[in-house]
């Protein structure tokens, strides 16, 4: 895969915490979002999963950003965690999200299964339900139990025009592991921190506190550049949010993609820092 192919964000941008890190505290909140996307090609709409907002909120993120940014929605809880009301929910996705998608800014729906949703026939069902439902928009699904992890589900998947997004997470026992695999046009990987001491936790501090090393973001990086030719784009988003080390990871992979020589990747480690001023 060739590096201008690869486009790099975060899971969201609106963090208090990443005033002062990620943000220069001279740039007001109501401009974190211009901010962010002239700097960041992609982005996730996180607050989705929370709640759905009105349609002018929407087209206020989509005349804020530039033509070429674009976003991935993530779908509302009610349809991954709680299963009630999937079709009501979605509709109301639908709505709002319509700026986005007549701007065709929007890439696709993002729908992160929690670990209690674990591979069976009915669940599968349920999963291709939600497809049905998105009508028109790309589905791209994350499962954070290990049982969905295999060639058959991911064969499923294809046939089904449904994207297998891969998470780099903590090597826990009932996690999935870190393989990056595709089943549409598009890669599509979350990076949520390797935080195992907090991850189930909560006494333990933020499952989100972690910051990747040099190391591991050139690991990262090269498993994409080793992806076929088949694939048309690769999505990289962070989502170890936690005071702003989803901005710091981006930025610095991005960078290293946009630098053709990496002879000594380790002569970078001073390049992970916070870019506020940037």
């Amino acid at each position: 895969m060739r590096r201008q192919d690869i486009s790099v964000g975060t899971s969201g941008w609106k963090f208090d915490d990443w005033a002062g890190t990620f943000y220069p505290l001279r740039v007001p909140r109501s401009k974190w979002l211009e901010f962010y996307a002239a700097r960041f090609p992609v982005g996730e709409i996180n607050s989705t999963y929370y709640r759905i907002a009105g349609r002018a909120t929407y087209a206020g993120i989509a005349g804020k950003t530039p033509a070429g940014f674009r976003l991935f929605a993530k779908v509302h809880g009610d349809v991954t965690h709680s299963r009630s009301e999937p079709a009501e929910s979605m509709r109301a996705l639908l709505g709002g999200l319509a700026p986005l998608t007549e701007r065709g800014k929007l890439l696709g729906l993002l729908a992160q299964f929690p670990a209690a949703f674990q591979r069976s026939d009915s669940n599968i069902d349920y999963l291709l339900r939600v497809r049905d439902l998105c009508a028109s928009r790309s589905l791209y699904v994350e499962f954070r139990h290990r049982s969905w992890d295999c060639d058959g589900v991911r064969a499923t998947l294809r046939d089904e025009g449904v994207s297998w997004v891969s998470p780099d997470e903590p090597q826990l026992e009932s996690l999935m592991p870190p393989a990056l695999h595709v089943t549409g046009d598009y890669a599509y990987v979350r990076l949520h921190g390797r935080n195992a001491r907090a991850w189930n936790d909560r006494t333990a501090g933020d499952r989100y506190d972690y910051n990747y090393s040099v190391d591991e973001l050139v690991s990262v990086g090269q498993k994409l550049l080793g992806l076929p030719d088949s694939v048309k784009r690769a999505f990289v988003l962070f989502n170890n949010c936690y005071h702003g080390q989803a901005a710091t990871n981006a930025i610095w992979l991005q960078r290293w993609l946009g630098d053709t020589n990496h002879e000594d990747d380790s002569a970078s480690e001073n390049g992970l820092h916070l870019f506020t001023d940037s």
